[in-house]
């Protein structure tokens, strides 16, 4: 038998659930929009109760006092950060390896030297005749013996300072002997001999010079001062207090043996030498 054709149309479901999609969407977005609201306005609640805090809450005394402190110490690591990094004992560290380096550079060199010299003295064995030569090599030993002592002599006589590049005051050095002035700037490292007039106008030229070499930069006088130079001290001194007590300089001092220096352009006199 043929089977009989169902008259009902069956249902479809499609439209409802996009429909429902579409609505649990919305919600979702407007829950969203709805919290960050929220949010944004709790923010500001609290930041607008914080900043009424601050205002209306007096400081503690001690709270003041810590604040302060940590201003200050804040203070000090930037400047700290902004100096150069530059260590003396460092400096000294590399100067004494290189220093250690020419001495055995000297050392083979002085090695050298002496097996040349055994080696002529060997040819002279050969060569008795060879008398003049002989007297020549003697001569020539002995001049550089009296070269070695006259640059032992003259390293003796100069006097080193070690200057700390972290200060912000730099000293001007003015070395004082009998009759004359040498006025030296640290950085630049050029002396002036001021050795012309009288005693006062000597020194009244050191101040003036002083006054252009530190250019308005935060400096001090470094008298170095030999036995003969003590009444030029004086005057010098005397110069100095008698300027006005806003431009009058600091004024530290050294004292070295006559005939030392510290400027080697101009080498120190023995007392009594012309």
């Amino acid at each position: 038998m043929p089977r009989r054709r169902s008259s009902v149309v069956p249902v479809s479901f499609f439209s409802f659930q996009d429909l429902l999609l579409c609505l649990i969407g919305i919600a979702i977005v407007i829950a969203m929009t709805l919290v960050l609201q929220v949010t944004n306005a709790a923010v500001q609640a609290v930041n607008a109760a914080a900043e009424r805090s601050d205002v209306t809450i007096p400081l503690d005394e001690r709270e003041r006092a810590l604040r302060e402190r940590v201003a200050v110490l804040v203070a000090a690591l930037k400047e700290a950060a902004q100096r150069p990094d530059v260590d003396p004992l460092a400096e000294r560290t590399s100067l004494r390896r290189e220093l250690l380096l020419k001495a055995g550079e000297l050392e083979a060199l002085e090695i050298r030297a002496e097996t040349l010299e055994n080696q002529l003295r060997e040819l002279l064995v050969e060569n008795p005749g060879a008398a003049e030569l002989r007297e020549y090599l003697e001569l020539v030993r002995i001049r550089d013996g009296l070269a070695a002592q006259l640059q032992a002599m003259e390293q003796r006589k100069e006097i080193s300072f070690i200057i700390d590049r972290t200060e912000t005051v730099r000293p001007i050095v003015m070395e004082l002997s009998s009759g004359r002035i040498v006025v030296t700037d640290i950085n630049a490292g050029v002396p002036y001999r001021i050795a012309a007039g009288t005693e006062e106008a000597q020194c009244n030229q050191a101040l003036r010079l002083y006054d252009r070499l530190r250019d308005g930069q935060p400096a001090y006088v470094l008298m170095i001062v030999t036995p003969s130079g003590i009444p030029m001290y004086s005057k010098l001194y005397s110069a100095i207090l008698a300027l006005p007590e806003v431009t009058r300089p600091r004024v530290g001092l050294d004292l070295i043996p006559e005939g030392s220096f510290v400027a080697r352009q101009f080498p120190g006199r023995a007392e009594g030498a012309r």
